[in-house]
């Protein structure tokens, strides 16, 4: 099973998208299939963002990470 780990959007050039982990502790270049902004919440997979969610989703699910660390 695999695990994404929300993160967020900063900046978009096409479709070469600047992502923060959701600590803020690493930035990555992705790419993209999905229509975003920044600012957005999303998901990736092998460095394409695959889903666009919501902030309460990205919460929930960074709030889960937390428990189990």
């Amino acid at each position: 099973m695999c695990l994404t780990i929300p993160k967020k959007v900063i900046s978009k050039n096409g479709n070469n998208v600047l992502v923060s982990q959701w600590d803020g502790q690493k930035n990555q270049e992705v790419a993209t299939i999905v229509e975003i902004q920044p600012g957005d919440w999303v998901l990736t997979q092998n460095g394409i963002i695959i889903e666009k969610i919501d902030e309460q989703q990205a919460q929930e699910i960074i709030n889960l990470i937390n428990v189990c660390e």
